[in-house]
């Protein structure tokens, strides 16, 4: 068994597991970027450039991941490729946003965790995550053209 069988293997015991997991994680990821978010509109002075190698490092991974994940000998490479590569600029936005959020937080906590806006925010990022779980859904609804448009 490789091991991509194997993740595969394990990932896909439990659907309800599998989907509660992923919207709890995606939602609470979401809602520290958006914290982030906040600190660089703010103008927080935050030291990233000392974090910076740590969120290419998150890029990376999530491109090798993402490789082994997509690649096999039914899709073409160059859309493999392609898809990899937001994914892993989207995975940099994000793990940087979320990191500097926890930071933000945990250096001015008053300006977040007394107010409702970190209310807001996991709302936010629960909105967030169904609207990306319905697009990974029906992504092939925008990218095939509509049948009944070639009549």
């Amino acid at each position: 068994m490789t091991v991509v069988e194997r993740v595969r293997a394990v990932l896909g015991r439990s659907v309800v597991h599998r989907a509660v997991v992923g919207v709890v994680g995606f939602s609470v990821l979401l809602t520290a970027s958006f914290v982030g978010l906040l600190a660089f509109i703010s103008g927080a002075s935050l030291d990233v450039g000392s974090r910076l190698p740590f969120y290419v490092l998150a890029m990376s991974v999530a491109f090798v991941v993402g490789l082994f994940l997509l690649d096999d000998d039914y899709r073409d490479g160059l859309s493999v490729l392609a898809v990899v590569t937001a994914l892993s600029v989207v995975t940099f936005v994000l793990v940087g946003l979320a990191v500097e959020g926890v930071v933000y937080t945990s250096l001015h906590p008053n300006q977040v965790l007394t107010s409702q806006l970190l209310v807001y925010f996991a709302a936010a990022g629960i909105i967030c995550t169904g609207v990306g779980v319905w697009a990974l859904n029906h992504w092939r609804e925008f990218v095939t053209p509509n049948p009944r448009d070639r009549m």
